[in-house]
């Protein structure tokens, strides 16, 4: 899969109502193929232009995790955003081993609720080097969290132009990020 160019990211954070309507007919198909084709024209109705930004940005690059995810589907969608990168999963009776770049590592779930997260943060500590997942904030609020993977570059270079606004996009995957509890 590909990862958004300089000028989707500059969207994402700068995007106008025109802009959003051409990121929506470049990615057309995209919203085709998960039938979101009537969701759009919902959007306009029902959030703010910089959450309908985040939303479609979302769709065509971000990671849907539900709360009831299958862990070993988290670890796959993940991996399927990665560049270059090489990622096997298996569940075992002690979490996941996950194989990054022919290297094995384990995470060890709970086989609780918090195994979602804990698999999250397992998957972006093993990519450390060079990626980063961060959750989509308007998403928090929700049981599914979207989330986007980037290149750690390309993080830093975001909050280095973005200082002000880049934690009302995204938070940071840190020990305390769960699901809200409702």
């Amino acid at each position: 899969m590909n990862m958004p160019s300089n000028s989707e990211l500059t969207f994402l954070f700068e995007g106008d109502e025109q802009q959003l309507e051409l990121f929506i007919e470049r990615h057309y198909k995209t919203f085709e193929r998960y039938q979101l084709i009537d969701d759009l024209k919902e959007l306009k109705n029902d959030y703010e232009l910089e959450e309908q930004i985040s939303i479609v940005f979302s769709v065509v690059y971000g990671v849907s995790v539900d709360w009831r995810e299958d862990d070993e589907e988290i670890v796959r969608m993940f991996s399927e955003r990665l560049q270059e990168e090489t990622v096997e999963v298996t569940f075992t009776d002690k979490g996941l081993d996950v194989t990054y770049n022919d290297q094995l590592h384990s995470i060890a779930l709970t086989f609780s609720g918090d195994d979602r997260y804990i698999t999250i943060r397992g998957f972006q500590e093993l990519i450390r080097e060079k990626y980063e997942i961060r959750l989509l904030e308007y998403s928090y609020f929700s049981d599914t969290h979207d989330f986007l993977i980037l290149p750690k570059r390309q993080w830093e270079e975001l909050e280095a132009r973005y200082p002000e606004s880049i934690g009302k996009v995204f938070r940071i995957i840190d020990d305390k990020l769960d699901y809200p509890t409702m």
